[in-house]
C-alpha cells in the first residue's frame, strides 16, 4: 500500500498579513507529519517555501520552479527513499514549447507538470507519479494541460500504473475534468472509504477560520490508472492558533497495486 498526500500549501503573500508563510509554516509541516504519507506532492512552493519543505526529514524530492532560473512556484513530488527508488524524472511546461519556461496563450502564469518514475522497494513494482497546478483563469489552458499530460503518459510511460494529482483549479463540471483520459479514475469516486467533511478542498473566502456553512469548491484531485484506491480523505484539521494552515485542505489517498495479469 502507498499513502499519498496532495497539498496546495499556498504561496507566501503579504495579503495574508499575520498568517503569511512564516506563521503558517510549522502547521503545514505539522499536517504533513501527522498525515504520514509515503509520498506527497505540493503546489505553490515558492523557492523559500520549497527550501523549508526540502528540509523535512525522511524525504527526497524532484521539482522545478516554473519561471526558470530557480524562480517561481514549484509543483514538486516528495518520496520516502527507504520505500521508493527514483528511476527517472522530468517536467514539461504546459505550453506549445514544453521544454522551456513558457506560457499557454492568454494566461498570466507559466504552468508546469512534474513527473517521477519510481520503484516500490517492497514489491519491486514500478509506477509513475505526476503532479501539476493547472491554470486558474483559462478553461482552454486547463483542457490543453490535461491533454498534454495524458499524451506524455501515453507516449513515454505506457503500461505502468500512474497517479496524477494536484490543484487542477477545476470542479467536476469543468471541461478539463471531461478531458481526462478515459483510462484514469477519480479517486474520490472509486475509493472504498471516503472522508470529505466539508464537501470540497478549498474554502473560497480566504479567512482561514472555520465557520458555519463555508462555501467550498473541489479543486484538488488524485486521478489513478491501474491502481486501486482503498481510502480517500480530505483533512480539515484546525491548527493550534485556530486557523487552517492553508487555503486548500490536503487530500490523502491510500493506493494499492492491482494484481498483475499473467498469460
Amino acid at each position: 500500500m502507498m499513502r499519498l498526500t496532495t497539498y496546495n500549501i499556498r504561496y507566501d503573500t503579504p495579503v495574508d498579513g499575520d498568517w503569511a508563510w512564516a506563521a503558517r509554516r510549522p502547521y503545514v509541516i505539522e499536517n504533513l507529519r501527522r498525515l504520514a504519507p509515503d509520498l506527497f506532492c505540493v503546489e505553490e512552493a515558492l523557492p523559500h517555501l520549497y527550501a523549508d519543505l526540502n528540509a523535512l526529514a525522511g524525504f527526497a524530492h524532484v521539482g522545478i520552479p516554473r519561471d526558470g532560473d530557480g524562480q517561481g512556484e514549484a509543483a514538486a513530488i516528495y518520496y520516502d527513499p527507504a520505500k521508493f527508488t527514483l528511476e527517472d524524472a522530468g517536467h514539461q511546461w504546459l505550453s506549445a514549447t514544453p521544454a522551456v519556461p513558457s506560457f499557454y496563450p492568454g494566461t498570466g502564469n507559466r504552468r508546469v507538470f512534474q513527473w517521477a518514475k519510481l520503484q516500490e522497494a517492497a514489491s519491486g513494482r514500478e509506477f509513475v507519479a505526476v503532479t501539476a497546478h493547472l491554470d486558474d483563469g483559462s478553461a482552454a489552458a486547463r483542457v490543453a494541460g490535461v491533454r498534454q499530460i495524458g499524451a506524455f503518459l501515453t507516449a513515454q510511460q505506457p503500461g505502468l500504473p500512474v497517479f496524477v494529482c494536484g490543484d487542477f483549479n477545476m470542479e467536476p463540471d469543468d471541461p478539463a475534468y471531461a478531458a481526462m483520459p478515459a483510462s484514469f479514475q477519480d479517486s474520490l469516486k472509486v475509493a472504498a472509504q471516503v472522508i470529505d467533511p466539508l464537501g470540497g478542498t478549498w474554502m473560497d473566502d480566504l479567512s482561514y477560520v472555520p465557520h458555519a456553512n463555508p462555501v467550498m469548491q473541489r479543486l484538488d484531485y488524485v486521478f489513478v490508472r491501474d491502481l486501486a484506491v482503498s481510502s480517500y480523505a480530505v483533512d480539515t484539521t484546525v491548527s493550534a492558533p485556530g486557523k487552517y494552515a492553508s487555503d486548500h485542505f490536503p487530500v490523502t489517498v491510500e493506493l494499492n497495486f492491482r494484481e498483475e495479469n499473467h498469460d
